[in-house]
């Protein structure tokens, strides 16, 4: 028997992680994505895996893998016959297009050549029709955009020189976006007859549905094939409300428009009644309203506008989604599972760590919790209400399908091994679950990961981890990093502090104007409990994170000195650039509670910038940031750089990563080399001892 290694460099390059899933039709089939990378080329790929299910919803062996190209495939939506799939593959470009595979064999058929790709598709019930959302500018030729017409290689060449040294003139705060860049184009929908058995698709037979400087996104036919659903904002005052979505519905023969909703929710997903009267959408309050919860909306059909939206879920205060962090991906896309009588709901809400699976019955409101523990992410109601299929993160394993019973039949039954070889092989750290009393007396959630041979009575070094957000939150899981980081020597610490998911709406708000304050005491409490415990070494800690969590490991070096290292990422030091530099600078506006010309929040923006404390800062500090992040732009770590290195107090200095954006990297390698700077920089300042250690 082989013994269990510690976690390496090469295991994280080697790690999977799950995508897109999607249930065919009779439920006797799973589509799924793995994504990973391919180390050679320093890329990464994804590819179509499939899972079949007996009736009773088993699983009939292992998930084989159905697409092997050179690129990656990823979105996966069945035919109604439940035997072929579409996919969105750039096997032929860098633009993504729709192909077509039949799962009992044979080689996938190109069916689209949309000049800028294809984001996302879906088949019409009765089989006559694909809806599909693709990106377009406002000056595309329609027979262009769709492939009837072609541009020869001089005329492309010359028009992208030409869009990419025209002047571009900017009127309103919406004109770009982290990952997609300065854009000119929006993603529009289209619809096109579905092919034969062995057809292909003409493209003269595309049809463009929307036009506009509008995005459109989760085309969803109604059950009744006539009408299509999809995710729009077309406010005049949409740039201020940020995530602001209306659900229309569209008539693909017609051409004729229906929004369903008033304008005031940011709708996060929808799914159709089984009857189509009916939409159960996911959606918050638009931001300039409140910062508010995820929460079951239930929206007609037909109607006055005014009264077509019903709130369902009032006083469930948990986010009706999975608001919570995960490992192993986070599979979806995550819609609300009508019972097949149109009486109750099946969905998903996060609860300190967890995300649950519960049951509501629409016309009484009664509610049932149908999971105990873990991160459901993906639930899909297989036919015959015979079980939900759910894609479900555990504490102690990763991310793996399930067939969840409904009420009274039993515990959930795992339909797959994707992970066993990794649990068997590699050695993981103990991970403590622990609650202790934070800011306001409030109950906080946290997590003490122990250094892998870590002897009782010993302290080790503590890296503190703070999540990005800061609406956001740790979830209970295994952790292939922290797993490397305790290999490595460390103890780990995060935690859920105010504003984090999972505790109620109160809690979410509670940094609302207020970044820095409880927030920063949640946190240095924590560290102070695993002093307590007696694993933290108080004379060796380090501190680090991610974008909100880069804001809050600049603002702890300005506010304390018990830190030995910091390493803020892709982090915010002024707030007040922040609100003119951001892709999201509204935002901040509401997470502040006024502007920074406002004299009443003008001490605020001031205070709570941790640029400002500069010159208190004792701690070695290095910045690290993508230089092509708009969400948390570069100039946010350069002024504090710039300061600290200045100031000439401290030891500092800035990693700066070429092409990467707030959200990844071009190259894998990168994200590898960020972490492996970071580690450098604190183990200049702590010592790891390795008689410290067991083994």
């Amino acid at each position: 028997m082989s013994v269990a290694r510690k976690f390496s460099v090469e295991d994280l390059w080697s790690l999977r992680t799950l995508g897109q899933v999607a249930v065919s039709p009779d439920g006797r089939r799973v589509a799924f994505e793995m994504h990973y990378a391919e180390r050679e080329e320093d890329t990464l790929r994804s590819a179509l895996y499939l899972l079949r299910l007996d009736e009773q919803g088993q699983a009939e062996g292992e998930p084989r893998q159905l697409t092997r190209s050179v690129k990656s495939e990823s979105f996966p939506t069945w035919a109604p016959d439940s035997r072929r799939l579409l996919f969105l593959s750039d096997r032929e470009g860098e633009q993504n297009q729709l192909w077509l595979i039949d799962t009992d064999g044979g080689e996938a058929r190109k069916l689209t050549t949309m000049l800028h790709g294809v984001n996302e598709a879906t088949w019409s019930p009765d089989g006559r029709w694909i809806a599909f959302a693709a990106s377009a500018e406002l000056e595309d030729e329609d027979d262009l955009l769709v492939g009837l017409k072609s541009l020869s290689e001089s005329e492309r060449k010359k028009r992208d020189e030409e869009r990419r040294y025209r002047l571009r003139v900017v009127n309103d705060p919406d004109y770009r976006s982290d990952g997609r860049g300065y854009y000119d184009t929006q993603a529009h929908l289209f619809a096109m007859p579905a092919p034969g058995e062995n057809g292909s698709v003409d493209p003269a037979q595309i049809r463009r549905l929307t036009r506009g400087r509008y995005e459109h996104a989760q085309p969803v036919w109604t059950p009744d094939s006539q009408e299509i659903g999809v995710l729009s904002n077309r406010r005049e005052d949409r740039f201020m409300g940020i995530w602001v979505r209306d659900l229309w519905a569209i008539d693909p023969v017609s051409g004729e428009e229906r929004c369903l909703t008033e304008g005031k929710l940011a709708i996060e997903s929808f799914s159709w009644s089984p009857d189509g009267q009916m939409a159960m959408v996911v959606a918050d309050q638009d931001e300039r309203i409140a910062r508010s919860l995820a929460r079951l909306y239930l929206v007609t059909r037909r109607g006055n506008v005014g009264d077509r939206t019903l709130l369902l879920t009032p006083d469930l205060d948990l986010a009706t989604s999975a608001w919570v962090g995960g490992h192993f991906g986070m599979p979806g896309p995550y819609k609300p599972q009508w019972s097949h009588d149109g009486q109750a709901i099946y969905f998903i809400a996060s609860e300190r760590g967890q995300a649950h699976v519960y049951r509501l019955e629409v016309v009484w409101r009664t509610l049932k919790k149908l999971t105990s523990e873990g991160i459901t992410y993906y639930l899909h109601l297989l036919p015959g209400e015979r079980g939900l299929l759910v894609a479900q993160e555990q504490a102690q394993h990763p991310c793996e399908f399930y067939r969840l019973p409904l009420e009274g039949e039993g515990e959930p039954k795992r339909l797959t091994r994707l992970y066993d070889d990794l649990m068997r092989d590699l050695t993981w750290p103990r991970v403590e679950k622990f609650s202790y009393e934070g800011a306001e007396g409030e109950e906080i959630d946290g997590w003490l990961v122990y250094p892998i041979g870590a002897k009782e009575g010993v302290r080790y070094p503590l890296l503190v981890q703070i999540h990005g957000g800061p609406h956001w939150g740790y979830g209970d899981g295994r952790s292939p990093y922290d797993a490397y980081l305790a290999a490595r020597g460390y103890a780990i610490f995060y935690c859920n502090p105010h504003g984090s998911t999972g505790h109620g709406e109160a809690f979410l708000r509670g940094v609302l104007g207020d970044w820095g304050g409880k927030d920063f005491e949640d946190i240095m409490r924590g560290v102070d409990a695993c002093i307590e415990r007696g694993v933290a070494d108080p004379e060796r800690l380090v501190v680090t994170g991610y974008s909100y969590g880069g804001y809050m490991t600049m603002y702890i070096i300005g506010h304390t000195e018990r830190f030995k290292a910091a390493v803020p990422r892709a982090g915010i030091s002024n707030l007040a650039s922040f609100v003119g530099t951001s892709d999201i600078g509204p935002w901040m506006t509401y997470e502040s509670k006024g502007f920074p010309w406002d004299e009443e929040r003008a001490a605020y923006y001031y205070e709570r910038s941790p640029l400002n404390a500069a010159a208190r800062v004792t701690t070695p500090t290095r910045f690290i940031h993508p230089e092509n992040d708009l969400r948390c732009p570069s100039e946010q770590s350069e002024q504090f750089y710039m300061a600290l290195k200045l100031m000439g107090q401290v030891p500092v200095d800035l990693v700066r990563v070429p092409g990467a954006w707030h959200g990844g990297t071009p190259k894998p390698s990168q994200s590898m080399s960020m972490r492996e700077h970071m580690l450098a920089w604190f183990e200049q300042y702590i010592q790891i001892h390795p008689e410290e250690y067991e083994g």
